[in-house]
Formats: C-alpha cells, structure tokens, sequence
C-alpha cells in the first residue's frame, strides 16, 4: 500500500490565529477611543468651520438645560429675528374648523409668555357673530390660547372671520384667520 503525503497544516492555524487577534485588537482600539472621546482632542486639525458648527451645537443643548433652581435658560437662537424683542405680539391659527359639534380653534403664538388674554371675535360679513376670551399659555419656547370650542348651533353655516386680539407683558398683537361651518 502506498503512503500518501502527511501536510502538516500547522502553519494555517497558526497564521488564524494571529490574524483573529489582530482584529481583535484593532476593534478593541476603535471601541476605546470613541468612549473615551478620541475625536473631541483633535481640534487642532478640525477645520474652522466645523468648529464654529460644534460651539454652536454645544451652546444650544446648554442652552436648553434647566439651571438648579429649576428656572429655564434663554434659547440661543441662530437665524431670523428674535421674536421675543419684537414690540407687538405675533402668531397663527394653526387649526380653524367643525368638530363634531363645535368649531375648534387653536392659535400659536410666536413669542413665549407665561400669561395674558386671547380675544377671540368671529364675524360674518362685517357683523360680530360671537365673541370670546381665554387666557395665554406658556410652551417650551413659543405661547398659545387655551383654545375656543365654539357650538356651532349658535354660529349657523358658512364662512366666519377669526380675529384675536392678544395682550400680554404690555403687548399686544393681532392674529386673523377664516374657517368654514
């Protein structure tokens, strides 16, 4: 009987082996500098812009953190105009319309209050139909009326104006907007 050739595969093993921990060493690396904030030291070669773009991500979560007192830090706003320094009050209705029974409407207000009035006027072709208050409440950086849920067996059908009329922290404003019954 003839004897074949015994390849000693030793060398492959071996050669696995070195490779696998070589991976594993190099994933390990990688995991240990991202947890310990390998990429925030290396400012030196971040180009200018992408620094400026880090503050300023950086200033905002600050900025958005309640202070230990458990009072609200200002919001750092990067574009427009702040509508807080405006010297009249702004806003929109964001939702005008029948409900079931009632005609809701719901109003944002541009600047953030923590109180004041909403007068709402509803009229048809020139003549007050209805007339009503509800008071201002604070959001997170924005105000809005409580909210007007209106029978709509005292307006009838058809098109209605919505005028409000805000006054808050010696301000006032205006907010117009139609809704159809």
């Amino acid at each position: 009987m003839a004897q074949g050739r015994k390849r000693n595969r030793k060398w492959l093993w071996i050669s696995l082996g070195v490779i696998l921990v070589g991976a594993a060493v190099i994933i390990g690396v990688v995991i240990w500098q991202n947890n310990n904030g390998g990429g925030k030291n290396d400012e030196a070669v971040m180009p200018e812009a992408e620094k400026q773009e880090t503050a300023q991500t950086e200033a905002t979560i600050d900025a958005e953190v309640v202070n230990a007192q458990g009072e609200k830090q200002k919001v750092v706003q990067y574009e427009g105009e702040d509508p807080n320094t405006l010297e009249e009050l702004t806003g929109v209705v964001t939702y005008a319309g029948v409900n079931g029974e009632n005609l809701m409407v719901r109003v944002s207000i541009d600047q953030y209050l923590t109180e004041g009035s909403c007068e709402l006027t509803l009229t048809r072709g020139g003549a007050t139909i209805y007339n009503s208050i509800a008071d201002i409440v604070g959001d997170v950086a924005t105000a809005t009326c409580k909210g007007f849920d209106i029978p709509v067996a005292e307006l009838g059908g058809g098109e209605v104006q919505i005028n409000i009329n805000l006054k808050a922290d010696g301000k006032s404003g205006e907010i117009r907007g139609e809704a159809s019954i």
